[in-house]
């Protein structure tokens, strides 16, 4: 039996199409399907401007970068992949950990810990929901600034639109899945114009600008030494601006699992289901024995995954967590993220659903519930939450 996977891109014929008219035109560097897709992303997102990137790490690096800032303290949170803190070190910067909200898995405003080295924070619109980058501004002040990470939010309305400057992700499993690359929105024509020549290590006029005409012309200049080989690719724009034409529909089938899934799991005493969210990048659910939930799953060819064991939790990053977090150590060992993507089947999802139901049945308990739920793992006697 085929493996249903917990995240699974999909492409359309027309981009099938166009990615071919790219690969058969000579240029696949740096060129206009990287203008195109950047102004129709800008204008999908409702920013004044946007830079494709090869990642949406780099992305964040150069966020750092056209900032100037060097050294100080970046705060972030634990609960997210590790692009978030090694940024900051590549800037010279001490990173550390702040805890998250328990209703929505993001940075906690109330949990951040200012102090007269602070100079960054990221926030991660964390599974879709939108960090509340208002209460964090208020709560760091003007001098402090704040990037948002939207790599799950593409697109959540209301995303990109209060932080200083936001990166989008389009890794192969988000909702807009490239392959890989990044994109930085902002509407400071200042940033724009540095960030662009910080994404080609100083140069300061593209390949392509430089043969719109009658001659290419190869002269340019190099007038400071900041800034990375980060740009993006017309391959990778060209994949793009199809997934961006179907993003809308894409994240339409997102919310229809996720629904599912909801409705399916509502009076499973043993199962928390998570708030609906415009992207569902990630079904991920509090679940009662959820390593066991997870092998069993396996065994009938179902991927599940964790989203995310936090980053101090790794060998590494332990040196991050300067302060208690205590929501996040109370979730992460509950939660687990199921196949959503537009590509599952309903009748494959009905099959995960069937599977879950017989498993907690098997538990010794069987017992559904409606109104409010109270979760297994809260009683103070029972510390088998895995």
């Amino acid at each position: 039996m085929k493996t249903i996977p917990v995240l699974c891109p999909t492409f359309d014929e027309q981009t099938k199409k166009e990615l071919l008219e790219v690969l058969d035109s000579g240029w696949v560097g740096q060129g206009p399907k990287t203008k195109e897709f950047e102004e129709k992303f800008a204008e999908k997102v409702g920013a004044k401007y946007a830079i494709g990137c090869n990642s949406g790490t780099a992305a964040l690096d150069l966020c750092l970068k056209v900032y100037g800032i060097k050294g100080g303290e970046l705060i972030t949170t634990p609960f997210t992949f590790v692009s978030d803190a090694i940024v900051g070190e590549w800037n010279g910067m001490d990173v550390t950990f702040a805890d998250i909200k328990e209703d929505d898995f993001c940075l906690d405003p109330q949990a951040i810990k200012k102090t007269r080295r602070t100079k960054a924070v990221i926030a991660v619109d964390s599974h879709g929901h939108l960090a509340d980058i208002k209460a964090i501004k208020k709560k760091v002040g003007d001098k402090v600034l704040v990037i948002e990470d939207a790599a799950h939010a593409m697109y959540t309305p209301g995303a990109g639109k209060d932080a200083d400057i936001t990166m989008w992700s389009f890794q192969a499993v988000k909702s807009l899945p490239t392959g890989d690359g990044g994109m930085i929105t902002t509407n400071d024509k200042a940033i724009y114009n540095k960030l662009r020549t910080l994404t080609w290590v100083g140069v300061e006029k593209t390949t392509y600008s430089r043969t719109i005409g009658k001659k290419y012309t190869w002269d340019y200049d190099i007038t400071q030494s900041e800034g990375i080989k980060a740009y993006m690719n017309d391959i990778t724009a060209v994949i793009g601006i199809g997934q961006l034409r179907r993003i809308d529909e894409m994240n339409a089938k997102r919310r229809a699992h996720q629904s599912v899934y909801n409705d399916a799991f509502k009076e499973i005493r043993f199962i928390k289901t998570p708030k609906p969210t415009a992207t569902c990048q990630y079904y991920t659910m509090q679940c009662y024995k959820r390593n066991k939930l997870s092998e069993m799953l396996a065994e009938n060819n179902i991927a599940t995954s964790v989203h995310f064991k936090p980053l101090h939790k790794m060998t590494y990053w332990a040196k991050a967590a300067k302060n208690p977090m205590p929501v996040v150590d109370k979730l992460w060992v509950n939660l687990l993220t199921l196949p959503v993507h537009d590509g599952l089947k309903f009748s494959d999802q009905e099959r995960i659903i069937e599977l879950i139901k017989d498993f907690y049945q098997l538990q010794g308990s069987g017992e559904f519930i409606h109104g409010k739920i109270h979760m297994p793992w809260e009683d103070d006697e029972n510390s088998d939450i895995l």
